[in-house]
């Protein structure tokens, strides 16, 4: 990001030729260019009240760069990683997609124009910087609020994905298993999800008809997703297996003895499971 620099003039014949000469000398060595802050003129009102608002705007900026700029700092660091986090392309710029007022930081410092309807200059510089400080007291509170929501969803959201990690002995079966995986909707066949190592494959395929009595023959299907794949090659599989509901206890006995993990599932679970990941990841994109 470029960096700014704030210089105040003042506006004799003199000062005014300085910052002349000054601005072609530094365009010409490529240094910088210069900008002109516009500010309005302000009711500045009588002496004893301009020191008065001298005192109070020296307090009000200590204590806007003490609390509100620290916790802005915070919220601005965790907003560019939750922004690095959700952007679709890992090349595109964090600065690009910060925005103030709509356009982006250099653009609004450059041509930075005054909000007269919430700071008319008709007010007095009392009134305004009363204005001001109630303001800086407000984004503190905002500030404050957005982090609270912002931690909150981003944990739910982390204690969920925690969920969808490690081993298929135990982490959860959402975005694995799909609908087209089971047998749903009848009155006495069930689909049980079996996890087999992958040094058993043929093991399983030569045992699993024979468990219980009631396995319908030929219905095992490795559980087929990128996710599966991808620990399939390290570490084991995912097998459904049709058969009769009365046959369950029978059919997972069976299988522990050949150290195959049979594993609970429930669909509905599943899905709700997914739309909640989906949701809490669209909300922590809009904090």
């Amino acid at each position: 990001m470029s960096e700014f620099w704030l210089i105040s003039v003042p506006l004799d014949k003199a000062s005014s030729q300085s910052l002349e000469k000054l601005k072609r000398a530094t365009a010409k060595a490529g240094l910088g260019s210069s900008f002109r802050f516009h500010i309005p003129e302000l009711k500045v009102g009588t002496l004893d009240v301009l020191l008065g608002v001298a005192d109070d705007l020296s307090r009000l900026d200590s204590y806007a760069e003490r609390e509100t700029l620290y916790i802005t700092y915070s919220i601005m660091r965790k907003t560019s990683q939750c922004m690095a986090e959700v952007m679709e392309h890992p090349g595109d710029k964090l600065l690009e997609n910060a925005l103030a007022n709509g356009v982006d930081l250099a653009t609004y410092v450059t041509k930075f124009q005054w909000d007269r309807a919430k700071y008319p200059t008709a007010l007095s510089l009392k009134t305004m910087t009363e204005v001001i400080s109630k303001q800086v007291s407000q984004v503190e509170t905002e500030l404050k609020s957005r982090s609270v929501v912002y931690n909150n969803v981003k944990a739910r959201l982390q204690g969920l994905e925690q969920k969808t990690e490690g081993s298929l002995q135990t982490r959860a079966l959402t975005g694995i298993v799909k609908k087209e995986d089971l047998v749903l909707n009848s009155e006495y066949l069930t689909t049980l999800l079996v996890v087999v190592p992958r040094a058993s494959y043929r093991l399983w395929e030569d045992t699993y008809e024979s468990m219980a009595e009631f396995v319908v023959p030929r219905s095992s299907r490795l559980v087929s997703s990128s996710a599966q794949k991808l620990l399939e090659e390290e570490d084991a599989g995912i097998f459904t297996v049709t058969l009769f509901k009365k046959a369950v206890s029978e059919f997972k006995a069976k299988a522990n003895k050949h150290k195959f993990t049979v594993r609970e599932f429930n669909l509905e679970e599943a899905e709700k499971q997914r739309r909640e990941m989906s949701c809490l990841s669209v909300d922590k994109k809009e904090q």
